[in-house]
């Protein structure tokens, strides 16, 4: 039989909600691919100037927080 891996992507705009998520998928299998991080893509534009990287390490609410994870089936 052949395997398969079931790839999941969480997205939540709260980071305890996200952290939830996967505490409830790595009880069923799954393990992390990619982990949670806050998706900012105004941090990554800004950047190259130092002065506007201290505005942006602080929590951004408007950003979701994103992990990948995936479980494999055979």
């Amino acid at each position: 039989m052949a395997r398969q891996i079931q790839p999941v992507i969480i997205r939540r705009q709260r980071k305890h909600e996200a952290e939830q998520a996967i505490k409830d998928l790595l009880a069923r299998g799954f393990e992390v691919v990619s982990p949670l991080k806050q998706e900012n893509p105004q941090s990554e534009m800004l950047s190259i100037y130092s002065f506007e990287q201290k505005r942006f390490q602080v929590e951004d609410f408007s950003s979701p927080w994103i992990a990948k994870l995936r479980r494999v089936v055979e």
